[in-house]
C-alpha cells in the first residue's frame, strides 16, 4: 500500500464545530467537489496543521498536511488543484490541495 499525503489549505465554518480541533492528529473525512454522485465519493484522512496550532472555527486557508488512509480514492485522486469539501460528521469547511506527495 502507497501511502498518500498532501499539502491543503483549509478554511472551517464559522459555525461547524464550536470547539477548536487539535493540531495533530485529527480525522476528517473528504468530498473532491463534483464528485458527489460517484460511489465511494468520501476518503478518510488524518489531518495535521503545519505550524502546530489547532484549526479553529472561521480560520482561512489554515496550510495543514493530510494522510489519506483509504485505498478506495485512486492514484490520481486529490491532485493539486483540487478542490474538496471536509467533514467531521457533517460539513465543516473547504480546501483546496496544493501539491501531492506518494511515499
Amino acid at each position: 500500500m502507497k501511502l498518500t499525503k498532501f499539502k491543503a489549505l483549509v478554511s472551517l465554518d464559522e459555525r461547524a464545530i464550536g470547539t477548536e480541533l487539535p493540531a495533530e492528529g485529527c480525522p476528517f473525512t473528504l468530498r473532491e467537489k463534483g464528485a458527489e454522485h460517484k460511489p465511494n465519493a468520501f476518503h478518510k484522512v488524518v489531518m495535521t496543521t503545519d505550524d502546530g496550532e489547532p484549526l479553529r472555527p472561521g480560520d482561512v486557508d489554515h496550510i495543514v498536511t493530510m494522510t489519506l488512509l483509504t485505498e478506495t480514492a485512486g492514484p490520481g485522486a486529490f491532485p493539486a488543484g483540487c478542490r474538496f469539501d471536509l467533514w467531521h460528521g457533517e460539513k465543516v469547511g473547504h480546501g483546496l490541495v496544493s501539491r501531492r506527495m506518494v511515499i
